[in-house]
Parts: C-alpha cells; structure tokens; sequence
C-alpha cells in the first residue's frame, strides 16, 4: 500500500495548464466534488508559460490544498516533471486542463494501487456528455486515433504505446527516476515514448476501466485535428531517433497503413468518409513526421 506523504495527502494530482483558464476552473471545480471514500489529495497546477488569466482563476478558494508553479513554454513533458519534483505525495495522477474526472476517478486510481502495488493506472478517457460531440470526435475515441481502448483489457497490463498521460497515475518515484522526456516538440508521442522506456525496465501499467475523465476538446473535422496528427508524426520521428529499433512501429507500419488507406479509397464503400478521416490523419502524421520540429 502506498505510504501517506509527510504534507497528509496521499495522492497528487499534476495538471499542465497553457493559457485555457476557464476549461481548468471546469477541471478543479470537478476535483473538488470528488465522492466519497476518495484519498487525501492535492493539486498541482503547472503553468506552462505565466499566464495572469489562469493565475487570476486559481485565486478562489478551493476544498483541497493547491499549488501552483510557472515554468518558461517548455512543454507538457516539462510540466509534468516539474509537477512531481514539486508534488508531495507517494502517488501521482496526470490529468489534463481540458478533462473531468468522474467523482469516483481518485478512489478508482488509489484503490488500484493498494490492491496492486507499485504499477501504474491508465483510467478511460471518454468525450464529456455536457459538450456537443460530433460524428468526427466519435471516430477519433474511445477507440480511434486519439484513444484507442477497444484494444485494452480492464484490470491487464497495458502495451507500453497506450501509455496516455490525459488520466495516467504511478508512482511518483517512477517519475523522479525517468523522467519524461523534454526535447519532444508538443504534447504528442511523448507520453508512449515513457511508456517504452517504463516497459523497458519492467515497470507496469494497468487499465481501469472505472476511473473515468470526460474530455471537453471539440473537433468539428479532419482539419481541426491535422496539426496534431502533425505534431505526433514530429514526435514520432524524435522517439525513432532516442530509440532506432522502433522505426518499424513509428515509421515503416505507418507509411504502409498510408499507402493501403490510399488504395481502399479507389473502392466505392459505405463508410468512405472514415476512410478519407482515416487516410487525411494517417497523411498528415506522415507530414510530421518528415518535417520534424518544424511542425510544432
């Protein structure tokens, strides 16, 4: 079972935040309407770049102790790390400034760690019902190219590329020892690249099904999404550069998937226009890819 902290807080919960104030009060306000049985937990809040509107909205009292630190526009790996080094507890939950957790989202993930020791938790990350969710978002997740968990397991080890940190908990030390890394361009790649280097020293991640963040990022198209498809193919070039052996998974099968989407785009279908989804995220990945950091 995970110690409790000398601050009292038995869980940390880390949040890179850049310059979207309103979608992170709508984060903490959910933090703080947690259910009950739910751990000691603490906030820490990472400005990515200083921003006077976020720093304004954060000024509010809230029901759970909050810190708050600034860091020059490093990057969501950058924040995270720093997060931890700041952070007090034994265990830490990486969520996004743009997600709710479910009230049962922090008791999901504690208990996880009481019943399985040190590994780490993926909780499901589903598109928030209060916003509108177009025919677009419902093709990228929960189980297409932004999350994919119609291939996952509940309560089995998860493949070291679903290793996502939009609601990710592990243990703090885990982070202290090997770190995200804080060369990668955006917030793309680098969450499976540490998920590579935790499965190669035999550190292990769980799926729960029943810790649940709801996600508030619309997307009306193909061209809302292209930059970040971009971004992880940018990504994805740098992780085949720290690491050559993965050029077949982040390079080679994907220019093959490109080049056979391609092909099934010659054939009348029912479902043409995920095919064209398919084949414009598939493409613009593969732009990314070869244009590197000039893409961020």
């Amino acid at each position: 079972m995970p110690e409790m902290a000398n601050g009292g807080v038995e869980l940390s919960v880390v949040i890179p935040t850049a310059g979207r104030a309103a979608k992170l009060a709508s984060t903490l306000q959910a933090l703080g309407e947690m259910a009950e049985g739910t751990p000691s937990f603490e906030v820490v809040v990472v400005l990515d770049g200083e921003d006077p509107a976020t720093r304004e909205a954060l000024k509010r009292p809230w029901s759970f102790p909050l810190v708050v630190v600034a860091q020059p526009r490093l990057g969501a790996a950058a924040a995270r790390n720093l997060g931890c080094r700041v952070a007090h507890a034994p265990t830490v939950l990486f969520v996004n400034d743009d997600t709710r957790p479910h009230p049962a989202c922090l008791r999901a993930h504690w208990e996880a760690h009481v019943k399985f020791g040190p590994a780490g938790a993926l909780g499901f990350t589903v598109w928030d019902p209060e916003a509108p969710v177009t025919p677009y978002m419902r093709w990228l997740a929960p189980a297409g190219h932004q999350f994919n968990f119609s291939r996952l397991k509940p309560y089995e080890v998860i493949p070291w590329d679903a290793c996502w940190t939009t609601n990710l908990s592990v243990p703090r030390s885990w982070v202290l020892d090997e770190p995200l890394d804080e060369g990668f361009p955006g917030a793309a790649a680098e969450d499976s690249e540490w998920g590579y280097r935790l499965w190669r020293r035999g550190w292990k991640i769980l799926y729960l099904p029943d810790a649940v963040c709801f996600h508030d990022h619309p997307y009306t198209g193909p061209k809302d999404f292209r930059s970040r498809a971009r971004m992880a193919g940018a990504g994805a070039r740098l992780a085949v550069r720290r690491h050559p052996e993965l050029v077949g998974i982040f390079m080679v099968k994907p220019l093959l998937a490109c080049a056979a989407r391609a092909l099934t785009l010659l054939l009348p279908a029912k479902s043409y226009r995920q095919k064209l989804w398919d084949f414009d995220f598939r493409w613009n990945y593969l732009v990314g890819m070869v244009r590197g950091r000039k893409t961020a």
